[in-house]
């Protein structure tokens, strides 16, 4: 039977509501292992994501609870402030679902053990947080992860890949991904989905089991229909981040996805990360962005409550299922 594995255990498919598939509720990236990696490329240390309030954590989640939202994926992976005892408390006393996440984020925050254990063996690890719980605890992640730091996927990172794949192949998890969409980099569609769809297509890992993360810093609608045609799901997840693009031209561009057929493919989130983004008194528009502003302005942009439905519930569905 298919579950989905939350950090209180697991729920029945159809208890998830909306959930919004790509969020941190507490992280802290001034522990990341490598945090040197980080200080070279940002001379300004505010730009850390840190979330560690736990009391305003349940607040901003009670929140989104009365937007509507009733589930949301901690997409925060060991080795910078994951905290699965306090993602436990925070979902009790919000009522709110999360969905804790296992392998691995960019190469500064990859744990220093990484280096040195074999392809196998971080294998073994990733299954463990899923079948027996994650960092000392008997708490349990529902989807694993692939972070990219840099504009193509090589050495650690490559390697660190290998394994999720693999642990995607025992578990059934799906894959969700961060890429940079910096300018810099020059990455073709703006996105790495296509590097990473083609190492788990050597493991063996159906492309319906890859979430293409941050597809909406700098979209290419050829390259997008691209991978929703291989099967794979794409997000939307940093909506709201408008120096990245507009949300205007998000509905836009998921108008035209709809209209080319892929609605069965689209995932939706915000990734509140700092303060800033995610507190009121500092400008910040919350968890609740999503539900408050962004579906209006699907709805006036024509697109039909039913397919939003889709996009916030029956996806997550099929992306975080699991068999029990």
């Amino acid at each position: 039977m298919a579950v989905v594995r939350t950090v209180l255990g697991d729920i029945s498919p159809d208890s998830l509501g909306n959930c919004q598939t790509h969020e941190h509720i507490i992280c802290d990236q001034r522990k990341a292992p490598f945090a040197q990696i980080i200080d070279r490329a940002r001379s300004v240390k505010k730009t850390y994501m840190i979330l560690t309030d736990e009391e305003r954590a349940i607040e901003e989640l009670k929140k989104y609870r009365a937007a509507g939202g009733s589930a949301v994926v901690d997409v925060t992976t060991h080795g910078w402030g994951r905290d699965p005892e306090a993602m436990a408390r925070i979902s009790r006393a919000s009522g709110v679902h999360i969905v804790a996440t296992g392998g691995f984020y960019t190469e500064p925050h990859i744990p220093t053990f990484a280096e040195e254990r074999s392809i196998g063996e971080l294998v073994e690890w990733i299954i463990s947080e899923f079948e027996t719980g994650m960092d000392g605890t008997d708490i349990k992640v529902g989807l694993i992860k692939s972070g990219i730091y840099h504009g193509r996927i090589e050495n650690l990172e490559r390697k660190c890949l290998r394994a999720v794949a693999r642990a995607s192949l025992e578990t059934g998890l799906a894959i969700t991904t961060h890429t940079s969409g910096a300018r810099r980099y020059e990455v073709p569609g703006g996105n790495l989905g296509m590097y990473h769809l083609e190492v788990l297509l050597q493991e063996g890992v159906s492309p319906h089991r890859l979430i293409n993360g941050h597809v909406d810093e700098r979209p290419d609608i050829g390259f997008l229909s691209e991978l929703c045609e291989m099967g794979c799901y794409i997000q939307f997840d940093v909506i709201g981040k408008e120096h990245w693009l507009l949300d205007a031209t998000r509905v836009d561009l998921l108008k035209e996805l709809i209209a080319r057929g892929y609605l069965d493919h689209i995932l939706m989130g915000t990734d509140r990360c700092r303060q800033h983004e995610l507190y009121e008194e500092l400008g910040g528009k919350g968890y609740t962005h999503l539900l408050e502003t962004f579906v209006p302005m699907m709805k006036e942009g024509g697109i039909a409550e039913g397919d939003i439905w889709t996009m916030l519930s029956e996806n997550p569905v099929r992306a975080l299922g699991v068999e029990a």
